[in-house]
């Protein structure tokens, strides 16, 4: 999300997300900008099953629900409960809206160990301070589109808020 539409915006961010579809554990937090509090910080950002916080165990399945497959893009509006052990998340709830692609995995670039299945199943993830779900919907839709366009799933730095 590097090119701001507007910085009022992006103040509101509170965290991105990515969700994936795994063939073993069904949906899974990927990937997270910031840390999530119980993930380990390495220097290479990789995507990767990370535990969530008990609170938030349902997330997965709000940000990549049943039957995402059925369509080309698709959007998601959720709200989650504070967390008391990650600085961005202690006060108040956190409003998500998640936009989940799919691509088949013989036009990905990079494949990965863990891509499996003919079709690759991803979500990004907005977790925002306020409800501002209509600028944010515009917004996230072109950088999931471009991040799917670049058919490399290992190429984070889209994803990264400024």
């Amino acid at each position: 999300m590097a090119e701001s539409l507007d910085i009022n915006i992006d103040r509101q961010i509170a965290a991105v997300l990515v969700v994936g579809f795994h063939h073993a554990f069904g949906p899974i937090v990927e990937f997270c900008i910031p840390p999530l509090p119980c993930q380990k910080i390495t220097q290479q950002q990789t995507l990767e099953k990370l535990e969530l916080p008990e609170e938030w165990s349902f997330l997965p399945f709000l940000a990549l629900p049943d039957g995402a497959h059925q369509k080309d893009e698709d959007f998601a509006y959720f709200h989650l409960p504070p967390v008391s052990s990650w600085s961005v998340a202690t006060e108040t709830t956190l409003f998500g809206i998640s936009c989940n692609r799919q691509i088949a995995s013989k036009d990905l670039i990079v494949k990965t160990p863990d891509i499996t299945r003919s079709i690759v199943q991803k979500a990004v993830v907005v977790l925002a301070r306020q409800p501002i779900f209509g600028p944010l919907r515009q917004k996230l839709a072109v950088i999931t589109a471009a991040w799917f366009n670049q058919r490399d799933f290992t190429k984070l730095d889209i994803l990264h808020v400024t």
